[in-house]
């Protein structure tokens, strides 16, 4: 499950300090729909693993890197990368969860299968590439599943929605991205539905960006209200 996105210690390559950048972000309906499929793949997976007692063995974790320009009065994603997942496999990755994540967030985040961390060496060959389509690294997209209401019943604790978790508002504040959106993924068998919201570091906590989503991308994956066009 994918209610935490840590991209490693990379900062967004361009301009600005958050505060300085537009809050308006509009996804282009090619990196829109490309996350959009792997969060509806992901959580599909979710529900097909489900075993004789109802619960599931399969986390769904969605996360990718956005790349995208400032253009005037908003910010354009134009391009997502799904980079590797190194939370299980690097030995300082886990240290870092075992020193700093769990005294902070609890025992849940000791679950190697609990969190994402990017492999800063393909974030950096990410970067190269967009660059080369003259995109800079923006910040990040991650799903959160309704894992309160399908996932094992002393894993329910938690909420989860389109709004950040305390981890995530710690990760979206140390970072310093500019663009950090949570794509939200609920319904269960009864049929998927899709909520968006974005979200940049403030004074004091996170605060929430205008992200506005193709209406193709509303009308294919069954994205709540409000329609941003």
């Amino acid at each position: 499950m994918t209610d935490t996105m840590n991209g490693g210690r990379t900062r967004a390559t361009g301009a600005a300090t958050s505060a300085a950048l537009p809050d308006v972000v509009n996804f282009e309906l090619e990196p829109a729909r490309r996350f959009a499929e792997d969060a509806a793949r992901q959580y599909r997976m979710c529900l097909d693993s489900r075993g004789d007692d109802g619960v599931p063995t399969h986390r769904p974790r969605a996360s990718a890197l956005l790349f995208g320009q400032v253009c005037g009065a908003e910010i354009t994603i134009g391009g997502v990368e799904f980079v590797p997942n190194i939370r299980s496999s690097d030995e300082t990755v886990v240290a870092e969860f075992e020193a700093e994540i769990v005294p902070r967030f609890g025992e849940a985040y000791r679950n190697p299968e609990r969190g994402f961390w990017c492999d800063e060496r393909e974030v950096l060959r990410a970067v190269m590439r967009q660059a080369d389509n003259g995109l800079e690294l923006l910040g990040s997209v991650h799903s959160h599943p309704d894992w309160h209401r399908i996932g094992p019943p002393h894993e329910r604790r938690l909420r989860l929605s389109e709004n950040p978790t305390q981890m995530d508002d710690y990760l979206f504040r140390r970072l310093r991205w500019p663009v950090n959106v949570i794509w939200y993924v609920s319904g269960g068998d009864a049929g998927a539905t899709h909520r968006v919201a974005g979200w940049r570091p403030g004074p004091e906590r996170c605060e929430q960006l205008d992200v506005r989503l193709p209406r193709a991308i509303a009308d294919e994956f069954a994205l709540a209200p409000p329609i941003s066009r």
